[in-house]
This record gives structure tokens, sequence and C-alpha cells, in this order.
């Protein structure tokens, strides 16, 4: 047993007529690292037969593990409510709020358990702890097995979720500074019911109206790691039928701005004796109303940005067009494509009988389709990423000469490797010739990599021979990489990794070229 797993842990799964998400949520409990766990599913007000039908391959086991158990309230009992009773359903130390459409990473809890036994000590009135969150967009897909839930991008978050504080700061949580989702935290148990867990009247708003008198008795620490995963459907402005699948529990009738000013610590001179009270309640009206005037003057000028923006790239395409009016009138010359549109990519390399060549793998037939990391596509062509999701964009036109890839953000690592298993025979090696284009211009590398050797695992690889490469703005570059004969025959499962640019955020790799010869 890990010293972590003496740290047991709750999870309440609050859902209503969602099976194709709770199957999610269960399976992301079910591949937590953490050994010392169980699930209160409580079933607000949905069909419980369907339910039941959906969660049958993770019941049989979990049920005789005793780590599953399933509340069925009908009618339903309300979204507060609904976690309170799983709450008191549970015996564990610690509890969770994993709503059915939320996800975590394998370590989620196993970490955040650690990080609790290692500063409980420094800190007497520890709560509980969280880690950081990444907000993802997904959307449903017709398949032949039914709806599927890709992930199609990353959502960006306010400021708000991206502190860096240690602790939860009580008065700038308060005044809407510094926020979290209950999919973030794992709380110890006692300290929830001391606090009256969800306020039950709440609908909308429970877990910042609960994390607020949570606040002001207890202290939670934020482990700044991101494990959590807080999804968000591409339709969700259309998500007001309360269907099987795109149900929320909240409903869009509520009045958020009364829950929102309920949920803020209440200031009442007459009802509070405690002066320290008193004065965090009056500090959280004062720091709201800064924030609230701030947020109005962010509002007011990004919306004069954007206004601007949408101005000067009106008069950029009058101008383009009455330009070539001009040329035309002057000698009938054509004009090119505004050139911010066009970049000037390098000729095609002339090679007369390549083994592999990018265009003879994908259709002739202008196509998209979604990617996913460590899934072949292109017949030899896979996606290395330090992150868990699927759903980049893959775009190909072979009339164009131009296949593009769309990465929402290219994270530590992400790579675009190529295999080169079977293209050289015995005593030959290979040229792999690449080339792209680029509209901002970027710096990359390519790598060699093999399986490794000594590794005891079929996926771990070697990279070396790493080189550094130049990507022109508005124009490209063309790469050729020699792979020797010596290094192939010692290789087993050989690939050469383009390796992306780190942290970039909305990156768009566009190929022109990718074959490969033999030498």
């Amino acid at each position: 047993m890990k010293a972590t797993d003496q740290i047991s842990v709750g999870v309440v799964i609050r859902t209503r007529d969602r099976p194709i998400f709770v199957k999610r949520a269960l399976a992301s409990v079910q591949a937590q690292t953490h050994g010392n766990w169980q699930i209160v599913l409580v079933n607000d007000g949905g069909d419980a037969q369907m339910l039941a039908r959906a969660i049958a391959p993770y019941a049989r086991a979990l049920s005789a593990a005793n780590r599953l158990s399933v509340l069925d309230f009908s009618p339903g009992i309300g979204r507060s409510a609904a976690f309170n009773r799983g709450v008191e359903a549970l015996e564990t130390e610690f509890v969770a709020c994993l709503d059915d459409d939320d996800s975590w990473a394998p370590d989620f809890l196993s970490a955040l358990a650690g990080f609790y036994q290692q500063i409980r000590d420094l800190v007497p009135d520890l709560g509980g702890v969280a880690a950081q969150v990444t907000a993802l967009r997904e959307d449903f897909f017709d398949s032949a097995a039914g709806p599927e839930i890709r992930i199609v991008g990353e959502d960006g978050l306010p400021p708000s979720f991206k502190r860096n504080e240690f602790l939860v700061n009580a008065l700038a949580y308060a005044c809407y500074r510094q926020d979290l989702y209950p999919v973030q935290w794992i709380l110890r148990r006692e300290a929830v019911r001391a606090v009256g867990g969800f306020p039950e009247q709440f609908d909308v708003m429970e877990d910042r109206a609960f994390m607020n008198a949570f606040l002001a008795r207890y202290r939670l620490a934020v482990l700044d790691r991101k494990l959590a995963f807080h999804h968000r459907r591409v339709a969700r402005k259309d998500d007001r039928a309360r269907n099987v699948l795109m149900n929320t529990l909240d409903n869009p009738s509520y009045d958020w701005r009364c829950f929102s000013d309920l949920a803020r610590p209440s200031f009442d001179l007459e009802a509070r004796a405690d002066a320290t009270d008193a004065m965090r309640s009056l500090a959280a009206d004062l720091l709201g109303e800064l924030n609230y005037e701030t947020s109005a003057i962010w509002q007011k000028v990004d919306g004069e940005m954007r206004s601007l923006n949408e101005r000067l790239e009106r008069d950029k395409a009058e101008m383009h067009a009455a330009l070539r009016a001009l040329m035309a009138e002057l000698g009938g010359l054509n004009m090119p494509a505004p050139v911010a549109q066009d970049i000037a990519a390098p000729a095609r390399p002339m090679v007369a009988n390549p083994v592999f060549d990018i265009w003879a793998a994908l259709p002739a037939t202008e196509f998209c389709q979604h990617l996913q990391p460590g899934t072949r596509f292109a017949e030899r062509l896979e996606l290395s990423r330090a992150a868990p999701e699927d759903g980049l964009l893959m775009h190909a036109a072979r009339a164009q000469g131009k296949f593009q890839i769309q990465f929402p953000d290219t994270r530590d690592w992400s790579a675009i490797e190529l295999r080169l298993d079977g293209l050289a025979a015995a005593g030959q090696g290979l040229r792999v010739h690449l080339q792209l284009a680029s509209p901002d211009g970027y710096l990359f590398e390519t790598a060699l990599v093999r399986r490794d050797p000594q590794a005891g695992r079929a996926t771990d690889f070697e990279l070396s021979d790493f080189e550094v490469h130049a990507c022109a703005r508005m124009g490209g570059c063309l790469v050729a990489r020699e792979i020797s004969a010596d290094w192939l025959a010692r290789a087993s499962m050989p690939k050469l990794s383009i390796v992306l640019p780190r942290k970039a955020q909305n990156f768009r790799f566009i190929c022109n070229t990718l074959l490969v010869e033999r030498l």
C-alpha cells in the first residue's frame, strides 16, 4: 500500500439523465492511481433504469469491491441536496465533488492526498487541498456505436482561476477575484459537514455559497498542477431541453444575479458579534465594488479595441480592392491576393521514386478530420502529445498542396512523428524531405526516435540527433534529414520526430510536402 492510500476519499457524482457523461466520470475515477476511494452516484430525479443500463459494465466490478453505491431520488431533490446526501452516505476522511460531465487526470487523487500529507502539520486549520484546472471544449459526434463526445479544443479561463497563491484568499474568492470549480478540490468530510454542506435553497451558485462559508473557517491549499478538467460543450448555449445527451442540472431560467449576490458573505452588524466576521464581510463588499468598476472599464476598453480592429480590417479590404481596380485600369495587371493570406513556400523538392509521399497517403479530395494522439493517420504519421485530450483538427487539400493541423496549445511537448520502419532495405539509408509554410514564422526541431532498448515498456522511446530549423514568416522552409543505414539497422521502431514550438497558442502546422527517398 502506498503512503497516500492511508487517506480515504469519497467521490460524489451528481447526475440526471446523462448516461454518456456519467460513464466517462466513472471511468475517470476508476483510472485513479490512488487506491483508497469509493463512489456515491446520486441520481437526482433521472430515469433509474436508463442509468442502471448505462453503468452496468462499471457497476458489477465496483459494487463487488464495495466501491460504488447508487442513490436514486424520484422526484429529484436538487443539485445541492444531491451532493449533501452523497456526503452523508460516505464514511471516508475526504470528499470530492465530480460532476458527471467533468473528469480528472489519473494521478489527481494521489497527488492531492500526498500534498495534504505534506503540508497538514504546517497549516493546523487546513480543511482541504485543490489542483489547478484545464477547461476543455467538446462536442457530440455520431458514430456506429451511437453519439460520442470528443474534445475539440481548450478554452481560456479568467485570471481568477490562474492566481498562484499557495492558499486560497478568502476575500479574493468572496469578490470573484479568485475562483475554483468543485472538480478541483478534495475536502475533509468533517469540515464539509461542519459548514452545512451545499446550501439546499440554491440550485445554482451553490458551490460559491458553500466555499465562502468553508473559507471562513478553514484553509484551502492549491497544488500548482493542472490535474482537473472542466468540460464545456460547444452547443452549451442551446442546452435547454433536459434530454438524455445534453441535459444540465442547472435551469437557465434561474436568476443568476440573485444567487450570485446571496452566495457572497452577508454583512449584518447586529447578528454578528464577531468583529472579524463583520470586517471580512465589509471588506468583501468594498473589494466587490472595486472589482465591478474595474471589470466595467476593461469591458469598455476591450469592446472599443474589437470595434477598432474590425474597422481596420474593413478599411484594409477596401484599400486592397481599390488598389486592384487601379492596377487593372493602368495596365490590365492582376494583383495577387492580400499579402497576409499569401505564404510563399519553397519549391517542392524533386524526388524521382519516393518510398513515401504524404499526398499518396492522403485522399485525393479535400477533407477534414479529428486527430487523436497515438493514433496513426496518413499511413505513417502519429501525434505525440504531453496531454491526454484528443480533438485536434486536420485539413488536407491536395489541389492546394497543403495539409495543416490546428493545435489550440502545443503544451510542453507536441510532435508529429513519421514511422520509418520498412522503408529502407538492408544497407540503405533514408532522406526525408519536409517542406513547411507559416504565416507567422517559428523555430522547431527534428530528431531521430527509436524504441529504448533499456526500457521495460513498449511505449518508451529515446530521442537523439536533434536539429533546429527556422520556418520563415510569410514563407517557409525546406528541410532534408539524412538517416544513416547504420542507425536504421540498430533502431527498433525508428521514427523521425518533428518537434513543434513549446507552449504555442493556436499554432498551425502547415505542410506542403513530406517525401522519403532511399539512399
